[in-house]
């Protein structure tokens, strides 16, 4: 890192105002930073909470939900829709698809190839830092779609008139490539024959986004002449956006949290990830915590000092931001022999922020199983959650839990 990263170093004083020390990574000397406390993994996570509309559930509509969380898995639906309504303070079950179908919030492709959903000025910014990796021009994917470099700008070209009429499917879409003759190579993969190969470098351009279904089948949208959306920005401008955008959600985060996301997720290489963290300079710290070092805006510092430890439990959703977001190797948050649960889409407890068990929906029974290495279940703050739950289904449940 460069020297203009700043190191917060917490000293636990033993007095009433603990201190923090703010120290340059290079011989210029800078003040002391005091009034702080030291980030133990309580304070940070119910920080994150908070940040995240998970305590208090205090999420308004569903495009404020989708905004803090940065984004979301678009898929399975389901999924998506009860991560939005538990973040709600008045959750509206199905308000996330109405959103996609309105064109308020778009869902494309993303990390690891997955469909993700996100505002526009979001999606811009992660789309553009998905075209990082050049992916499409290596000749393995080139392989995996049977095209060449030199198709791709006759294929943009075709799919905008493909769908200047409005939201066209797979099936659609191969129909009009194989009218054009030097194109008509393209038109089985473009119609859904192996994977989206053809299809996800158009969204990580911003040219197309998912569409409306239609009769059970996925389309595809364009995102010329959507009036919210601001076109990409340059790919350097925009992982400089996108790291205060991680940071201010999922922070403060690890080296690993970070290739997560943008490495692992978004093929960043990491020279050049780290190249945009540096870019930043005073804006991002590098802050001690009970639990290692990590890094933070320096804008959230006085929040994250301030912060109170949470005792909310949270019945989330398979795929939850909760999880996804540092990452499901994360041991901060999910124990690592239970780290299979999150990776398959288990729905999860969480408990003060950190997962302490499964549940899932068995006729009007909600079957809670709790790991037994966690602390014994708060079954009174689980019954809470409970009720919360019972509004968003619009049924009475019960509780049974188990120790696993």
């Amino acid at each position: 890192m460069r020297a203009r990263l700043a190191v917060i170093e917490a000293h636990d004083r033993g007095q009433d105002s603990d201190e923090f020390t703010l120290v340059a990574n290079s011989s210029t000397t800078r003040p002391a930073y005091r009034g702080g406390m030291l980030l133990d993994r309580g304070r940070l996570l119910g920080w994150r909470l908070a940040r995240q509309a998970l305590d208090p559930a205090s999420g308004t509509e569903v495009v404020d939900v989708v905004r803090r969380v940065v984004a979301l898995r678009g898929w399975p639906a389901d999924l998506a829709d009860l991560a939005v309504t538990v973040r709600q303070a008045q959750p509206e079950p199905g308000a996330l698809g109405r959103a996609l179908d309105e064109g308020i919030l778009i869902r494309s492709y993303a990390f690891r190839g997955g469909s993700y959903v996100f505002t526009h000025e979001i999606g811009a910014v992660l789309l553009a830092v998905r075209t990082a990796t050049r992916v499409w021009e290596t000749r393995r994917y080139q392989q995996q779609g049977n095209f060449a470099l030199d198709d791709w700008e006759p294929l943009r070209e075709a799919v905008r008139e493909a769908l200047a009429s409005g939201p066209k499917t797979r099936g659609e879409i191969g129909a009009h490539l194989a009218r054009i003759p030097n194109l008509r190579h393209l038109a089985v993969g473009a119609a859904g024959a192996g994977s989206d190969s053809l299809y996800k470098p158009l969204h990580w351009w911003g040219d197309i986004c998912f569409g409306p279904a239609r009769d059970g089948q996925t389309t595809f949208r364009l995102l010329h002449g959507d009036p919210h959306w601001p076109g990409l920005p340059d790919v350097d401008e925009a992982g400089r956006r996108a790291v205060p955008l991680y940071l201010g959600t999922y922070g403060p985060a690890t080296v690993d949290n970070l290739v997560y996301w943008f490495t692992e997720g978004l093929g960043v290489p990491r020279r050049r990830l780290f190249g945009w963290l540096a870019d930043l300079g005073d804006e991002v710290a590098e802050v001690s915590t009970d639990t290692g070092k990590a890094y933070a805006l320096a804008a959230d510092l006085d929040e994250l000092r301030s912060a109170e430890p949470s005792d909310a439990v949270r019945l989330l959703p398979g795929f939850d931001p909760w999880v996804m977001g540092p990452g499901t190797a994360d041991p901060l948050i999910i124990a690592p022999e239970r780290r299979a649960l999150a990776t398959r889409g288990s729905n999860l407890v969480i408990w003060r922020g950190v997962v302490c068990g499964t549940w899932r929906i068995r006729g009007t029974d909600v079957m809670v199983s709790w790991f037994s290495e966690a602390d014994v279940a708060p079954t009174s703050v689980i019954d809470r959650e409970l009720r919360r739950l019972e509004s968003i289904q619009g049924r009475e449940l019960r509780l049974t839990l188990d120790l696993v």
